[in-house]
């Protein structure tokens, strides 16, 4: 079945999995997957795998934007303790302007 377009994934390009008898609980591949396929940039048609509950169409979150400066105390901090935790990454946090997430 050839698909016209790009690599883009459309809803009527997706079809159920095959059963799957060796999956261990015993309920087929179908439950819980779906094949789509893609065209890559050579125009090979290719079949991927996805878990049914992945939501292709939600938008991805903004990636954070660091200034130079909090980019230079996260990395000092990185090298003095790899991991940030308790009072010192809220304290980091609050002084860099930042979130405890981002400073994770």
């Amino acid at each position: 079945k050839d698909i016209p377009g790009t690599s883009a994934v459309s809803p009527g390009s997706s079809k159920e999995c095959a059963p799957d008898s060796e999956s261990p609980s015993g309920a087929g591949e179908a439950d819980y997957c779906r094949r789509i396929l893609v065209r890559d940039a050579k125009g090979t048609i290719r079949e991927i795998v996805l878990p049914k509950g992945l939501d292709l169409d939600r938008p991805k979150r903004t990636r954070t934007s660091f200034t130079a400066e909090q980019l230079y105390r996260l990395e000092l901090e990185f090298q003095r303790c790899q991991y940030v935790v308790g009072r010192e990454r809220t304290e980091l946090a609050r002084q860099l302007n930042l979130s405890e997430t981002q400073v994770r």
